[in-house]
């Protein structure tokens, strides 16, 4: 019998036919699965619950990441996160439910929260955060479109999209001379999410809107691109060079270079996913890039889990596949290391047999690295970068038999590493619950013994937490037999 793969992960699809029930802790490639990561932290607690995180590039061409909580802004140096609050005006108070939202112009980041003072950072000089400068706007969304710092959802005009003066995000307000405006969207509902870029994409909760520079008088050409379609949730906007990522009551959907609008979770993931969302929680939910591998990420709680995000979908954007990890974590961003280290200066992060990750993990080897980070239930952070995850992953479901019983002998898993093990999912017809034989591992030839009769089968690899392997493709050396014959 010919290979099987371990096939794409669909969900939501039926179980007989070529797709696969489950991809756990696994990233979906071209021709295989690839190990997941588990989150290693690697720094202090904040005062509370992570509310955002980001990395900035400074000047001087190191980076800085900076990270909220209900009540503080703080910087990260080394393992330390720093207090680096505002000296006057207060705590923040973003509330339980708000988010910090991150930007960068120019020597500058920018921090908004829909609720205080717009704050900037010197990414060159500055010790603590300040107001932004120049009577900006209160902004939940913030992002850079071409030349403009750019904000929306502004105060209790929840429609309102206002940009800065050209090349100047510290001066606003409505000015010809310097191109600062504003613009209120006449339907569409709140503004739910912005991404920026060369075009700027305003996210509303029934439409999708897209910011073309035109130059004065009009400054931005502002066109709808989707009716009756937006993002429901906020948290899951994400957006890496021409691509946005978003969700929608009716599933995932990805938008390329402005204008294409594609459903990348229907047929795939969508049902099950809102099956075991918990909804009541959703502003605990976040979304990551991860532009290394090529990879859309969201956090978010399911369903019994007290609100705390406890579920990792992965979208491999350039394979246009799923898989899911089970890792508990309070939010997913996209960081960066940000330096080498030489050995002595580990000695702050643990010894060498307590270190979060492996010393030939990129988290050490410098600015270059560009990684997934993310915030346990501890308000520690870290990379995913720790241990490889244990893994699991399923063929597709077959009917060798054409109707008739066959009894499974064994296989040969196809996996490159680790010491597999294998079970077979079995059941007589469609309307049977199916059941998982017990894993065995592998013999010295490395075949995996099983004996299960019926009509219906499936086959399970799991691979434990630690275990070193690189791909997972599928088995091998199926060896069927009609019932009753040995």
């Amino acid at each position: 019998m010919a290979p099987i793969p371990f096939a794409e992960w669909r969900p939501d699809m039926p179980d007989l036919g070529q797709w696969a029930r489950e991809a756990l802790n696994v990233v979906p490639n071209e021709e295989s699965y690839t190990p997941f990561n588990a989150l290693a932290t690697a720094t202090n607690a904040l005062a509370a619950r992570a509310q955002g995180a980001a990395w900035f590039r400074c000047p001087d061409g190191t980076q800085k990441m900076f990270a909220g909580d209900a009540s503080k802004l703080y910087r990260l140096n080394g393992p330390t996160w720093n207090d680096v609050s505002r000296t006057s005006g207060g705590a923040y108070a973003p509330g339980a439910d708000g988010t910090w939202r991150f930007e960068q112009f120019g020597p500058l980041a920018i921090a908004v929260n829909g609720v205080d003072a717009p704050q900037k950072f010197d990414l060159s000089s500055g010790a603590n955060w300040t107001a932004l400068a120049g009577s900006p706007p209160i902004g939940t969304f913030i992002a850079n479109v071409g030349d403009f710092l750019v904000m929306a959802k502004i105060g209790s005009t929840r429609q309102r999209v206002q940009w800065s003066a050209i090349n100047n995000c510290e001066s606003w307000g409505s000015n010809p001379a310097t191109q600062a405006d504003y613009n209120d969207e006449p339907d569409g509902g709140d503004i739910t999410g912005l991404v920026g870029g060369e075009f700027g994409l305003i996210f509303q909760e029934t439409a999708i809107r897209r910011m073309t520079y035109e130059g004065s008088p009009i400054v931005f050409r502002i066109d709808k691109i989707a009716k009756d379609l937006g993002a429901s949730i906020p948290n899951s906007v994400a957006g890496v060079a021409d691509l946005a990522f978003f969700l929608h009551k009716s599933g995932f959907y990805m938008i390329q270079g402005g204008q294409q609008v594609t459903p990348i979770g229907r047929g795939k993931v969508d049902r099950t996913f809102w099956r075991e969302f918990d909804e009541t929680n959703a502003f605990r939910a976040s979304a990551a890039i991860d532009p290394v591998r090529g990879l859309y990420i969201f956090a978010y709680p399911a369903n019994g889990n007290s609100g705390v995000p406890n579920r990792l979908l992965i979208y491999n954007w350039r394979t246009a596949k799923w898989s899911r990890a089970f890792q508990t974590c309070e939010f997913v961003y996209s960081g960066v290391a940000q330096q080498s280290y030489t050995l002595e200066q580990l000695d702050a992060f643990g010894t060498l047999d307590t270190l979060p990750f492996s010393l030939d993990s990129s988290y050490w080897t410098g600015v270059t690295s560009l990684l997934l980070f993310g915030f346990d239930t501890s308000h520690t952070a870290g990379a995913f970068n720790g241990a490889v995850m244990p893994a699991t992953v399923e063929t597709a479901e077959l009917a060798p038999g054409d109707g008739r019983r066959v009894t499974l002998r064994g296989c040969r898993p196809l996996i490159d590493g680790g010491a597999p093990a294998i079970a077979a999912g079995v059941r007589e017809s469609q309307q049977a619950i199916v059941a998982y034989t017990p894993f065995t591992g592998l013999t010295r030839a490395g075949l995996a013994p099983l004996r299960r009769s019926g009509r219906y089968f499936r086959l399970r690899a799991t691979l434990a937490s630690g275990a070193a392997w690189s791909n997972m493709q599928g088995v091998d050396d199926l060896d069927f037999r009609p019932a009753g014959q040995r």
